[in-house]
This record gives C-alpha cells, sequence and structure tokens, in this order.
C-alpha cells in the first residue's frame, strides 16, 4: 500500500512472524488470515508479513483478487504462483496447469503436487489479497489446498474485509485437517499512532478543526493519510484550518475537479475498469486525445500510482470512491467502453465478460455474444453462470434462447450442479418452440439425473419428450437409448436388453455415435445386473473406443468380478500412472484392495473417495465407499463404527427408492443380522433377493453376498430365503463360467445347506485357486465346522487353523470369537490358538502395514507422488495414509514425522512382503 506506514501494529506483526517461524520449523501447513475494514491496513500488514517471510527464506508468490475479475477462474491464485522475479512454478510446471483447466479437482491435485514437491526445500508462502472477492475455482483451490498441504511448511496468507461469511469461512475450513489459522484482526490506531503519524506528514499536530477532523476518521489508517495529504497541501496555501474533506468522495471528487475532462474521465474509466491499466493502451480508452503530462497530472493529485509502465490507483477505496460518484447511467456507459477496449487491445471476451455482465440490457444480441465466447473458453463452473446471465439478456421471442440455454444446461450438468441444470432447463423448455430443442435439452437433464438416481423423473421427461411429433431421428435414437437406460433400473433384464439392441441398430443405421454410446452403455449394464461379467467386459471395452476412459472404471470392476485382477491392476497401474485419476478409477481401486484383503489400503481408498465427495460436493461414489468402511468396521467387530459409517450413505443417497441404491438395503440387512435381529434381516433383504432374477441390479448378484443371504437365511429358519441364496449362487456360476470365485461359492452355499461334506471340500479346493482370501476363509469355516460335526477333529483343526490365522491377521474378532466357542462346543481339546496383540490406539505399534510403508517414505523426503509411484497407490491414497499416520503418532508434519523416525523401533520395520490380511466374504 503505497504512502502507507505501518504504524500501531506491532503486535500483529509479533503473532504473524512467530507463526511464520513456527511453520518453517515445524513443517507444518498454516493459513493466516488478516481481516479488517476497507482501509485499515490489511494490504501493508500482507507486505510487511511477506517482506519477513522472504528474509526467514521463504519462496514467496503473490496474488490478488479483484471485484471486477472474479470472473477470471483461478487467476489469484495463478497469478501467484508466476509472481516475481523467482516464480514458485517455472513456465514448463505452469503450462502443464492449462490442460488441467476446466477440470478443477485434477487442477488442484497437480497444484498440490507442484507446491508439496516446492516446500521439500523450503517453506513457502501463498499471499492472496482481497480474499473476499475470490473467484469460485479460487475459493475451490484454497478450502482444499491448505489440508491437502497440511504436512508441508507451507503458509497461505490471505486479506478479507470480512472475518467471517460463507466465502471466509469456506477458505478457512482447513483448520480441521490439521491446519494451524491464525486470525488477525485489523481494528481502529490508537490516537497516538494517528498523531504520531500526523506529526511525520505536517512536522507538527494540528489543531482546531483539522485536529477535530484527524480524531474523526476513526483510527483508519487509508483515511487518515487522505487527510493529512489534504491538510498537508492546505498548510503549503497558508490554509491550515478551512476547507478540509468530511469524506473519502468528497475529497476525491476535488482532486477530480482539479483535472482537465479529458483526464477526468480517463480516471473515471480506469476505475471502472478495475485493474491497472498500461500506461501505452490509455490514448486508447480515452475518447479525445489526452494532453501531454496526463500521467504526471494524475499522479499529483494522489489518486493514482505508476509502476512498471502502469497506473493504477493507490488503493482500492480511492478507485471504489471514484466509481461510487458516477451516475448509474454514466456508469453503465463506461463499463460498455471498457468491454470494448478489453476485446479490442487483445485482453479476450473473459476479461470483457465482468462489464458486459455490469452494463448490459435485455435484448443486447452483442453482450449475448460476448458472454458465449467468454463461456466458450471458460471451464464449466464459469461457463454455466455466464450463460445463465446471457439467457437473461436475450428476448423470451430470441430464437437463440434455445441453443444458449441448452449451452447453460450442459455447462451446469459438467460443473456438477444438477438443481441449477434443472431449474435453467425448465425455464428454456418453457419458451422454446422448437421440438428438437426440447429433445436436446431434455437428454441433456435426463443424462445429468441418471447419477442422481431419479428415475421416475427421467423416465416421464424422455416419454413426453418421445410423445412430441417431429423430433429428429437421431434425437429420437438418443432418447430411446437413455430410455433403455432407466429399464435397467424399472424393468426385468429381458426388456430393458432388447430396448438396448433396438437402441443400439437404430444408432449404428443413423452412424449416431453418441446414441451408439449410450446403447452400448446400457447393454453393459444389463449384462452386469444379470451377473453376465464377460459380456458386460465385452459392451465396457467398446465403450473406451467410443468414448475414450469414461467408463475405465467398469470396465476394471468387469475385469474382478471375472477374477481377472492382474489385467485389473494393469489398468490401475497406467491410470495411477496419468496425472488425472478421476473417481470412477479410485472406486474400482477401492475393490481391487478389497476384494483381495489389502483392507488397510482399501479403507484409505474409501476414506479418500468420501474426502474427495466433500471436496466436489458429489457423493456418487462415496455412499459405496462409506459401505465399504462399515464392512470393515464390522468385520472389526466394531458395530457401533459400522452403523456411523453407514448414516451418511443413508444421508447422502437421493435416489427415488432402493432400486438405484440396493447396497444400502444388503447393508441395512446384515448390520440387523450381527446385532442379533434376524427376523429384521429377513424382512429388509427378502424383496431384493426374491427379486434379484428381475436383474434389476447388480448388487445381490455378487459373490459374497450369496454367503451373508444363506447363513442369515439358515438363522432365521426361512426354507424359501435359503433355497433362492443357493439358486442365485448357482446361476451366478452358470453364467460366469471358468470364474473360480463364483464357481466355489456356489458349491459352498449348496454344501453349507445340504451338509455335503464332499461338496464342501470340493468348494475349498475350488477357491483355493481363486485370487480372494476372503472367499477361502469362509469356505475353511464352513468346512472346518463340518468335519467337527463329522467327528474329523484332526482335519477340521487344521482346517480352522487356516482360517484362525487369516481372521487374526484381519482382527476380526467375531469371527476369531465365532471360531473358538464352536470349537469348545464341539468338544475340541485343541488349545485355543494364541491370537495376535490387540494393536494399540497410539505409537508406532498402531500403524497399520500401509501406513508404516508410507511413513517411511514420508519420512525419508518423498513426495505423496513419489511414495505412491513406489507403492503402487495413487497420491490421493496416499494422503489419507499419511493423515492417519500423523493421528496415530502425534506429529503435524512431515518434517515432525523425519524426526520421529529416529525412534522408530526396529521391530516395526516393514517387510517387504504385503501380509494377506482377510474378512469374510463381504458384498462383491
Amino acid at each position: 500500500m503505497a504512502g502507507t506506514e505501518l504504524r500501531g501494529r506491532g503486535a500483529e506483526l509479533s503473532r504473524a512472524i512467530a507463526a511464520l517461524r513456527a511453520a518453517a520449523h515445524t513443517g507444518q501447513g498454516t493459513i493466516i488470515l488478516v481481516t479488517g475494514e476497507a482501509g485499515i491496513g490489511k494490504t501493508a500488514m500482507l507486505q510487511a508479513i511477506a517482506e519477513q517471510a522472504t528474509r526467514q527464506g521463504f519462496a514467496a508468490g503473490f496474488g490478488k483478487a479483484e471485484e471486477m475479475d472474479q470472473i477470471a477462474p483461478g487467476a489469484p491464485l495463478l497469478v501467484a504462483l508466476r509472481s516475481g522475479s523467482r516464480p514458485l512454478l517455472d513456465s514448463d510446471g505452469f503450462t502443464r496447469l492449462a490442460d488441467l483447466y476446466d477440470q478443477h479437482l485434477w487442477l488442484v491435485d497437480r497444484i498440490a503436487a507442484l507446491l508439496e514437491e516446492l516446500a521439500t526445500r523450503g517453506p513457502v508462502l501463498i499471499a492472496i489479497d482481497d480474499a473476499q472477492w475470490a473467484d469460485r475455482l479460487s475459493r475451490f483451490a484454497l478450502r482444499i489446498l491448505p489440508g491437502r498441504l497440511a504436512g508441508s511448511p507451507v503458509v497461505w496468507l490471505l486479506t478479507s474485509r470480512e472475518a467471517h461469511g460463507p466465502a471466509i469461512d469456506e477458505l478457512t475450513s482447513s483448520a480441521v485437517d490439521g491446519v494451524h489459522v491464525h486470525r488477525l484482526e485489523l481494528g481502529p490506531l490508537a490516537s497516538s499512532d494517528i498523531e504520531q503519524m500526523a506529526v511525520a506528514h505536517l512536522g507538527e499536530l494540528p489543531t482546531g478543526r483539522a485536529y477535530e477532523l484527524l480524531r474523526g476518521v476513526g483510527g483508519n489508517p487509508f483515511l487518515t493519510v487522505q487527510l493529512l495529504g489534504g491538510l498537508a497541501r492546505e498548510k503549503t496555501d497558508g490554509r491550515m484550518e478551512g476547507g478540509v474533506p468530511a469524506g473519502l468522495i468528497t475529497s476525491t471528487r476535488r482532486r477530480m475537479a482539479a483535472l482537465s475532462a479529458d483526464v477526468s474521465e480517463l480516471v473515471q474509466l480506469a476505475a471502472v475498469l478495475g485493474r491497472p491499466l498500461p500506461v501505452e493502451d490509455a490514448p486508447r480508452l480515452a475518447t479525445e486525445p489526452l494532453r501531454t503530462g496526463w500521467l504526471e497530472l494524475v499522479v499529483a493529485t494522489g489518486l493514482m500510482v505508476e509502476a512498471e509502465a502502469r497506473v493504477a490507483f493507490r488503493h482500492d477505496l480511492v478507485r471504489e470512491s471514484v466509481y461510487a460518484d458516477l451516475l448509474p447511467s454514466h456508469r453503465r456507459s463506461l463499463h460498455r467502453r471498457c468491454w470494448h477496449y478489453l476485446l479490442t487491445s487483445g485482453h479476450g471476451p473473459i476479461a470483457a465478460a465482468p462489464h458486459v455482465q455490469a452494463c448490459a440490457v435485455q435484448g443486447d444480441r452483442e453482450a449475448v455474444e460476448v458472454l458465449r465466447q467468454a463461456a466458450a473458453q471458460s471451464p464449466p463452473e464459469t461457463a454455466g453462470d455466464l450463460l445463465r446471465k446471457a439467457l437473461c439478456l436475450l428476448d423470451p421471442a430470441d430464437r437463440e434462447r434455445c441453443e444458449v440455454g441448452l449451452q447453460a444446461v450442459e455447462a451446469l450438468v459438467r460443473a456438477q450442479r444438477p438443481a441449477e441444470a434443472i431449474s435453467t432447463a425448465d425455464r428454456v423448455l418453457a419458451e422454446t418452440p422448437s421440438v428438437d430443442g426440447k429433445a436436446r435439452i431434455q437428454l441433456e437433464i435426463a443424462r445429468a439425473l441418471w447419477p442422481m438416481g431419479r428415475l421416475a423423473d427421467m423416465v416421464r421427461r424422455i416419454r413426453e419428450t418421445l410423445a412430441l411429433p417431429g423430433v429428429s431421428e437421431n434425437l429420437r435414437a438418443r432418447l430411446t437409448a437413455v430410455e433403455a437406460l432407466t429399464m435397467t433400473r424399472t424393468e426385468p433384464a429381458a426388456i430393458a436388453l432388447a430396448a438396448a439392441r433396438a437402441a443400439l441398430t437404430e444408432a449404428v443405421r443413423l452412424d449416431d455415435r453418441l446414441a451408439e454410446e449410450l446403447a452400448t452403455e446400457v447393454l453393459g449394464e444389463v449384462a452386469r445386473n444379470e451377473g453376465r461379467h464377460a459380456d458386460a467386459l465385452t459392451q465396457f471395452r467398446r465403450l473406451r473406443e467410443l468414448a475414450g476412459t469414461r467408463y475405465l472404471g467398469e470396465e476394471i470392476t468387469a475385469l474382478q468380478l471375472l477374477d481377472r485382477y492382474d489385467e485389473a491392476e494393469e489398468l490401475l497401474a497406467a491410470a495411477r500412472r496419468s496425472d488425472t485419476l478421476p473417481p470412477s478409477v479410485l472406486f474400482a481401486q477401492m475393490w481391487q484392495d478389497f476384494n483381495l484383503s489389502r483392507f488397510d489400503d482399501a479403507e484409505a481408498d474409501a476414506l479418500t473417495l468420501v474426502r474427495l465427495g466433500d471436496d466436489l460436493g458429489n457423493h456418487a461414489y462415496a455412499i459405496e465407499a462409506w459401505m465399504i468402511l462399515s464392512s470393515i468396521a464390522l468385520g472389526r467387530g466394531d458395530l457401533d463404527k459400522a452403523y456411523e459409517y453407514l448414516a451418511p450413505a443413508e444421508r447422502h443417497s437421493q435416489a427415488d427408492d432402493d432400486v438405484r441404491m440396493p447396497g444400502l438395503v444388503l447393508m441395512r440387512g446384515w448390520l440387523a443380522s450381527a446385532r442379533g435381529e434376524v427376523a429384521e434381516s429377513v424382512r429388509i433383504l427378502k424383496p431384493h433377493l426374491m427379486a434379484a432374477r428381475e436383474s434389476r441390479s447388480y448388487w445381490p448378484w455378487w459373490p459374497g453376498w450369496m454367503r451373508v443371504f444363506t447363513q442369515i437365511g439358515l438363522a432365521a429358519g426361512d426354507a424359501e430365503f435359503v433355497a433362492e441364496a443357493v439358486a442365485l449362487a448357482a446361476i451366478g456360476a452358470e453364467r460366469n463360467p471358468g470364474v473360480r470365485s463364483f464357481a466355489g461359492l456356489a458349491v459352498q452355499v449348496r454344501g453349507v445347506v445340504e451338509g455335503d461334506l464332499s461338496l464342501l471340500a470340493q468348494a475349498v479346493e475350488i477357491l483355493r485357486a481363486s485370487p480372494r482370501p476372503m472367499l477361502l476363509a469362509s469356505a475353511l469355516v464352513d468346512h472346518g465346522f463340518a468335519l467337527l460335526d463329522a467327528g474329523e477333529h484332526r482335519e477340521a483343526v487344521d482346517q480352522l487353523g487356516d482360517a484362525w490365522h487369516f481372521f487374526d491377521k484381519a482382527g476380526n474378532k467375531p469371527a476369531l470369537g465365532a471360531l473358538q466357542r464352536g470349537l469348545q462346543a464341539a468338544g475340541s481339546r485343541r488349545k485355543p490358538w494364541a491370537a495376535a496383540p490387540a494393536r494399540p490406539v497410539s505409537g508406532w505399534g498402531a500403524l497399520t502395514d500401509s501406513e508404516l510403508r508410507v511413513a517411511r517414505l514420508i519420512g525419508a523426503g518423498r513426495t505423496n507422488r513419489q511414495a505412491g509411484a513406489e507403492l503402487d497407490l495413487s497420491p490421493n491414497t496416499v494422503a489419507t495414509h499419511l493423515r492417519a499416520v500423523f493421528a496415530k503418532l502425534g506429529v503435524r508434519s512431515r518434517v515432525q514425522l523425519a524426526n520421529a523416525m529416529h525412534t522408530m523401533p526396529g521391530s516395526f520395520d516393514v517387510a517387504d512382503d504385503t501380509a494377506v490380511v482377510p474378512l469374510p466374504e463381504l458384498g462383491r
């Protein structure tokens, strides 16, 4: 803040310096939030703190949010990364960010990785002035990044006129992630500080009316400087007592009056422009030739300053006072001139868009075109807002409304703002006479409703649209394909399959690639719902040809269900090597780890998905992640925790009914049985089990549930329930020939129900060749107890012993207890196997094998990305493990972890081989 002295802020600056030193020493992420009213000295404080940081060896970047530039996504943060003579990111690193500009989460991931690597070489400061004006992308990034970098010495220095409020509270929400938040609220300066400033400016303390005015500024440093400047000029003129302005606008108006009309108008235009103005561009912005020496005149008034060939207001308050003094009509006129200047001077439509929004009126087609051009160059989040504004500017009868409305809906859907997309679509639909226009909008909305589970709304919209006369063949084919997609959840498989095949035939005839993609997706869904996983794999691989990697997660899941985990791992590894790992692939990784009994990693994957859901505000994948967490907790004997994890899944499910998310129903039934409420469990589960042959969902068909269903049905004495579980297991094996997991389970449940030792032995042998340890563990238990019942104690103990060690490694207390009770009830004389000691809740002994591996690599200086590459984990999963490590060891940063490594007991060194830790087969 040029010309403003940092007086009376010693205590606040000392606190900030202490926070900087603590961050550099401990290596822990920190937020310093400087708040206060306009002109109170926030920018001066930011500059002083930044100067102290650079003296302490911080690498620093500086950005500023602009009131008139909120349309430029991420500008404050991106400028901070490239500011100064020694920018935080080199040009290559910064250029690579451009490829991710329209993918907010991946952009933030890349920035986090780059800053994390930079922080390994020394502490980092990111300073953002006027954060209250941060755009959507900047707020999104600033909400996530501090938490992602909590264990690194990265300090986020933010200033804001607001101490609280939605934007600021969102920016400081990282406090819950272990980030220190220091709030420095700047209040009015003390009278003694104001008097010292007066003496410094005037050479003496003013008296009389001037002194009263000085007291009237309320301790605001900027207003004090403005007042003292006026007093200094009047003292020079010999008029110390008279004519001093009572407020900033009056003061500004007086200074403006000293300028010629052309220069005064240029200052007004600069105030409307809201950004530093290149000196060479000033003549282009002005309507009349500027008089010689205009720059010196403007600077002499004290309104503006010149630096690096740019002229800017000395403070935002000055710009705001000039802006506020403009008549509304004149202000709109100046906004229009600014927008034309920005376009003609090469700044582009994104820079012009805020001015368009500030002055355009309905029917302004030129304004609409600028907003559409800006939207085309913006990420979906920003594009949606620009297009909605453009839509409002169009007359109701304008034929462009449908096209602009469709673009707005598409952008809002991509930005994952379905509620706004639907409301925008419905408004346009009510005004659109074009049948094809209506069809295109309804198609986009239907596709948005699918992941939300709003099937009834989808069906209604599609059928109403198909009933309209004159819908084009291509749009009809696409709508028919989407209608077939809804049938996979609402109709028997045969009906959905016939509809999908008909839709595909029509798509191929029309050579409509989107319709073909949609119909192929339906074929994949139908095959998966029926448990025909080889067919599902064929369809999802075809989708990779049609739509790239959008359906990669589904392809990996199909491979898993075919026991082809090596191939699934190859696809996952390739995806991890890319810079973008979509949630769908992390979702597939979670199931890969869970099914292969890598429960520590599965738990971390699930927690990562939950965190990503919170970041994005979209919990589609988080719902099944909570179910996995619930399953793991139940396997560990923590029923309360299992219910705790299931609660948010229930809360975030937005399905029309249980058809879209039947997994939640199955989990409810399973938890009821674990609580001993077997009859209630059957009541919950039976409708879904008995309807499974209609194949409206894949969940009841997946292998692990058949054993769970059989156990519950036998405990309840429900023969019909048991018989259907056995039949479904057999159908699953028949539909997946050669897949050991399906084959073994089918034999196993039949052996359990019939009490057939040979079948149970056969199931064990089949499942020994399955890659899924959980399935083998359950088969060993069933065979072992059957052998005990048959008096074959020696062989029974061997089988149960194998199962015991599986469950012991998993920490599965319920299974261990059941094994021990069963052995005692059968009269076995075998002494109880010694269980591994319970894992402590803190310290090195509390860490899982995966957490230990992560701790060793991070403690040795690896970044999350580097550790992930060595451990075959995503960087986000590494971060989840690392948060657990910090919590269990009581450390808050990588530096503290590295120091703690010196105290690590040798007995906790990590082995090279990953331990196999099975749980009873659940879910899939």
